[in-house]
């Protein structure tokens, strides 16, 4: 079959597999299922990698697909059936497939009848709306049934509970023309209400082979040769007034589908025209520019307990990360999503049990998962990277002492008792045979440490910035000596407790002192040198040589980072297109997990690097809301003879920038101050200029 992406003048096509996956998402609830219209089993895709089956005890098992209203699942899936002539025909067997991040669409031909299927999720509304067009091209009436089927399945999310125990089961009647579920537990708050505007013929309640109760709804209508008909089915999701509110919330909401769907539209048609845009002699890379700024806003999530923050990924991961968030809020600001993207850092701010922002959270509130080691030092460098962007002094208050407190006290502290500024725990991926101490861990607390130092001197802090400098430069005094591993030709991935002895493991976090500009100049070129002639393949940077050779989206654009600190610029350009080819396989319009494709459909920070590496790297912006300035520092791709970031917005201050090979030009379109401009050539010699608001101004590479 074939699947298309249709959004504004962006048009892709290719053909797939019926089983690719698909979803539509809003704030408040989403749908995965299949292309061809049906909703397989789905399980954790980490789980089948690793045991070949889902895990025994997961129980989402083989209930990843359906109807999601986070923390709680509704459906299991939902079919139209259509029936003349004495042949049901079940619409799970589309030939095309459009998505257009407003909705999606599904098309299938059979006999006479042409059929489509629409669905879309209102952007803040717990809510789905599905609709059945039938189209009669025969030259004959046709006397149709359709059968709406919606296989109930009320569970709740993973790691965490709606009720003080897990949802066991549902209770599904008929009020009247509708159909109704309850949980459980909790039956006067969580309820599910399913119907249509079309009154129907029958209503009724079957149990599936699975023994969960399955909603009926029947219909019948003649077609005249050439006339269509159209059904609308609402499903909404209530987890606080429970069927009362439910089937009210349904019954107002679905006279409003057709102004539901504009507005959803107009919000994508304005993400595509407002930018940031991208524009490059490379059509591909600057499709993929856009579309990484729609996978953000699919990402974008709202619940009770957490207000609105992004999901990592989908099916894995509709949680709150806090890692994610860091490796990710340069890109999300960039692209625009200032409110969400803030306040996505605020939640770290409620720290674990034991005093560290939280590994993750799952949208009812609920902690989840121990943190380890690097996410705290992370989350520092995002606040810092937040307050770049945004200039939100009253953001820094709330958030700079607990960055005080999870880096100095616990990370520092708790986590650090010899004080060598190289604390123990977990990192961010652990393998066997690794020591106590771990080099993404190291690496990112001595970045948090500077970037603490230069929170601490906004917020006045004078003492405080100098003694947190002072610690950096002592890590970074000691640190080649310290983690070198010179038979490897990398740093070592890990440190014994006792005595500092090294830990060689061959994992793609050992660029990540690259990464953050800790490495030394010489080191850093045996790194690379390295890496490419034992870590990367065609697609990327490894996970681990010789055990698992998939290459993630993440640790390539970290690659791409230090390739560009470093001044290698093709080497991280061509890491950077690497993270768009995801967009050529898999679900269409979307970025994977894995390159080229794999584990989750949609992740946050393969999409959200990108952007942050079109941006901070290969265009070289720099920003400092906070002081009404920019940096900028271009790396054109060889055979590029221009690139154009055009009305990009920080703090106020939307700009364009275009590049050259002998110029640049900045346009300063709006903002609440003059702008300093500052221009670093690639002989890195520097020019500075002021920029009002307005004008526009062209710094020459040999001026």
């Amino acid at each position: 079959m074939i699947q298309q992406l249709r959004w504004g003048d962006i048009r892709q096509e290719r053909p797939s597999a019926p089983d690719t996956m698909f979803t539509t998402t809003g704030r408040q609830l989403y749908v995965i299922g299949d292309i061809d219209g049906g909703f397989r089993p789905r399980s954790n895709p980490y789980d089948l990698h690793t045991f070949g089956k889902p895990q025994a005890g997961d129980p989402l098992a083989n209930h990843l697909q359906g109807v999601w209203a986070q923390p709680v699942k509704a459906l299991n899936g939902y079919t139209f059936v259509v029936e003349s002539g004495g042949v049901l025909w079940p619409l799970v067997d589309a030939e095309r497939f459009s998505q257009t991040f407003a909705d999606v669409q599904f098309e299938y031909h059979r006999g006479v009848f042409t059929a489509t299927r629409t669905d879309f999720v209102p952007q803040d509304r717990p809510a789905l709306f599905t609709t059945l067009t039938l189209r009669n091209d025969g030259n004959l009436p046709a006397d149709v049934h359709v059968t709406f089927f919606a296989y109930f399945d009320l569970r709740d999310a993973q790691f965490t509970t709606l009720a003080d125990q897990p949802n066991q089961g549902e209770t599904v009647q008929m009020e009247g023309e509708k159909l109704v579920a309850h949980a459980q537990q909790l039956p006067d708050k969580w309820a599910v209400a399913v119907g249509g505007r079309v009154r129907p013929v029958a209503v009724q309640i079957i149990i599936g082979q699975d023994e969960r109760p399955i909603g009926v709804l029947k219909y019948a209508n003649r077609l005249e040769p050439g006339a269509e008909h159209e059904w609308t089915i609402g499903i909404v999701v209530e987890m606080e007034a429970g069927t009362a509110v439910a089937l009210k919330n349904l019954e107002d909401w679905l006279p409003l589908r057709k102004s539901l769907l504009a507005e959803k539209q107009s919000l994508y048609a304005a993400l595509l025209a407002g930018g940031p845009h991208f524009r490059s002699p490379d059509a591909h890379f600057n499709t993929a520019f856009d579309i990484a700024r729609a996978n953000v806003q699919l990402l974008e999530a709202e619940s009770r307990a957490l207000g609105r923050f992004f999901y990592a990924g989908l099916q894995t991961f509709p949680f709150w990360f806090s890692a994610d968030g860091a490796y990710d809020i340069p890109g999300i600001l960039a692209a625009g999503f200032r409110s969400t993207g803030t306040n996505h850092l605020l939640i770290g701010t409620k720290f674990d049990a034991q005093g560290s922002v939280p590994h993750q959270r799952s949208p009812s509130g609920a902690i989840v998962g121990q943190s380890n080691t690097a996410e705290t030092p992370l989350w520092v460098m995002a606040l810092w990277d937040a307050y770049r962007w945004t200039g939100d002094r009253a953001f820094l208050e709330v958030v700079y002492p607990a960055a005080v407190h999870g880096l100095l006290d616990y990370t520092l502290g708790m986590l650090d008792p010899d004080g060598d500024g190289y604390p123990i725990g977990a990192g961010l991926v652990e393998k066997e045979d690794m020591g106590a101490k771990k080099l993404d861990s190291a690496a990112y607390t001595w970045a948090a440490l500077r970037a603490l130092a230069q929170m601490a001197e906004v917020m006045g802090e004078t003492a405080t910035a100098a003694r947190v400098r002072a610690r950096s430069n002592e890590v970074a005094a000691r640190f080649d000596a310290t983690w070198w591993e010179p038979a490897a030709g990398t740093y070592a991935m890990s440190l014994n407790e006792s005595d500092n002895s090294r830990r060689a493991v061959p994992h793609w976090a050992v660029v990540v002192p690259l990464e953050v500009g800790l490495a030394s100049t010489e080191y850093a070129a045996i790194t690379f040198t390295t890496l490419q002639a034992k870590y990367m393949n065609q697609w990327g940077l490894k996970h681990t040589v010789g055990e698992d050779e998939r290459v993630w989206t993440l640790p390539t654009a970290t690659l791409s980072r230090a390739a560009y600190r470093y001044g290698r610029a093709a080497l991280g350009f061509q890491m950077l297109r690497q993270l768009s080819t995801t967009l050529d396989h898999g679900s269409i319009g979307l970025y994977h997990e894995l390159i080229p494709e794999g584990l989750s459909f949609l992740q946050l920070w393969s999409a959200a690097t990108f952007l942050r590496g079109v941006v901070e790297d290969l265009m070289g912006v720099q920003v400092r809301a906070d002081q009404h300035a920019v940096r900028l520092a271009p790396q054109l791709p060889t055979g590029w003879e221009m690139a154009e970031l055009e009305r990009l917005s920080f703090g106020g201050h939307t700009i364009t920038v275009c590049t050259t090979h002998t110029s640049l030009i900045v346009t300063h379109f709006s903002g609440p101050a003059s702008l300093t401009v500052i221009y670093q050539a690639p002989d890195r010699s520097e020019q500075s200029e002021v920029v009002e608001v307005g004008r526009s101004i062209r710094f020459w590479q040999n001026n």
